[in-house]
């Protein structure tokens, strides 16, 4: 595996890279996600606005806010580094990751920091965007912001991974809408998981989402539901986890190898 940080002026080039190439196109990148999730927030905290939930003394609509943070984060994180390498296999430029002068884990972390970033960014924008709805609400910023990071590092992860799995769009498009959106759906996003009947409310227990949604909406609102310590000890472990599959697929060279 090597040292962690082999090239240091390698690694930065490659981030910056990374980070550059989602920003030269804000409007498909960062834009298009933010309008998505303001259109969420005007149609259902529209229509149910004044619907009280589960937690006491809070309304539906403070109740969404970190559940569409957490979403935008998720997607954009996630489409970073699954499509820079898909793109990049199209391109037949992959392969000259091999040969670049920097370690397995650097290439990754690099890709995976630049999704992590992207991710924030939409998270933040989309916390932004509903001060004009409800307010500047939020009751532990600096949990806020380490929740989008530790959410958009585990998906930009993932999202390395199915990059390098994967060879090409239509399936990359099928893990996010068959696989990630429903997981998102049933994560919390939307609605409090625990009032949905029998096996709908029991996935939220192998669903990685919902200690991300949980430990996001308890920074925003300063309440939860269950164990805040269990969910960010599942996310520890998550994001160690994820990280640690990318890097060994980078050492095996999968999807970057010519086999």
């Amino acid at each position: 595996m090597g040292t962690l940080f082999y090239n240091k002026v390698g690694f930065i080039t490659l981030l910056g890279r990374e980070i550059q190439r989602f920003m030269k196109v804000p409007i498909q990148t960062i834009l298009a996600p933010l309008i998505s999730n303001i259109l969420y927030l005007g149609i259902f905290g529209g229509m149910l606005r004044t619907q009280q939930v589960g937690i006491e003394g809070v309304n539906y609509l403070q109740f969404l806010v970190p559940g569409l943070a957490s979403m935008g984060a998720i997607f954009a994180a996630f489409q970073n580094p699954s499509f820079s390498l898909v793109s990049q296999k199209f391109q037949n430029t992959l392969q000259d990751m091999n040969s670049y002068p920097i370690s397995n884990a650097e290439i990754s972390l690099a890709f995976i920091l630049g999704g992590t970033f992207r991710g924030i960014l939409v998270g933040i924008m989309t916390y932004v965007s509903t001060i004009v709805f409800i307010g500047m609400q939020l009751e532990h910023p600096w949990l806020f912001l380490m929740a989008l990071a530790a959410t958009s590092f585990f998906f930009a992860s993932l999202g390395l991974i199915c990059g390098l799995v994967l060879d090409n769009f239509e399936k990359m498009n099928f893990v996010l809408a068959i696989v990630i959106t429903p997981l998102a759906y049933l994560g919390g996003v939307f609605f409090e998981i625990a009032k949905l009947p029998g096996i709908l409310s029991a996935i939220r227990f192998i669903n990685p989402i919902y200690p991300l949604v949980s430990i996001t909406r308890a920074a925003y609102l300063g309440l939860y539901e269950g164990s805040i310590v269990v969910h960010i000890a599942l996310t520890a472990v998550m994001m160690l986890a994820s990280f640690l599959a990318a890097i060994i697929l980078f050492n095996k060279g999968v999807g970057i190898k010519i086999r």
